[in-house]
């Protein structure tokens, strides 16, 4: 595809003379550059640079790089699905520590997080649940039989419980990692 001058070859130009004004001539070369061109570029006067960005001559052909472009695709689509899942963890009631845990949030990226979706933060401890309830959670997350905690499967089931139960996804967790704890101490 070739690419009429004008805003590509401007903002080209600008990038080249940055790069050269950097001494990073091998990223010069990196864009195709020869070195004859860019000691001609590291030269131009202001007249010649305005001459260069008005020129109704091509000077720049593009092609995608097909592979990159899949790889980033896929990884925009992975990191919209993280995203999608901290933001219902949050909102399920998912704690710092919690965010933590399975994201590696900062505090400061919970509360921001927080802040921005308009959700509300508990103080004190979570409400601990009744004895049903907790009977409820223990059937289905035993139904789920997930092996790893802390795997993002066993992240994805707690969040349904939570959503299920009406009851916070750190209540969950919570009660879930003390039978998990339990089951290893009964096991080694």
């Amino acid at each position: 595809m070739i690419l009429q001058t004008g805003m590509t070859t401007n903002a080209l130009l600008t990038q080249v003379l940055m790069e050269l004004k950097s001494g990073n001539i091998r990223r010069c070369e990196a864009m195709g550059l020869t070195l004859e061109e860019i000691q001609e570029l590291n030269q131009l006067t202001v007249e010649d640079l305005h001459y260069l960005v008005n020129s109704s001559v091509s000077i720049l052909t593009f092609h995608i790089n097909h592979t990159n472009l899949s790889m980033m695709l896929a990884q925009a689509r992975q990191e919209q699905v993280r995203v999608q899942r901290i933001d219902r963890a949050l909102a399920l009631g998912g704690s710092i520590e919690m965010m933590q845990c399975y994201f590696g949030l900062t505090a400061a990226e919970v509360s921001t997080r927080r802040r921005l979706a308009g959700i509300p933060t508990r103080q004190g401890r979570n409400q601990t649940p009744g004895e049903a309830e907790e009977i409820a959670i223990w059937e289905q997350w035993r139904g789920a039989r997930t092996d790893n905690l802390d795997s993002l499967e066993a992240l994805e089931v707690m969040m349904l419980i939570a959503e299920q139960q009406d009851i916070t996804l750190t209540s969950v967790w919570t009660l879930v990692k003390s039978w998990v704890e339990e089951q290893q101490r009964r096991a080694g």
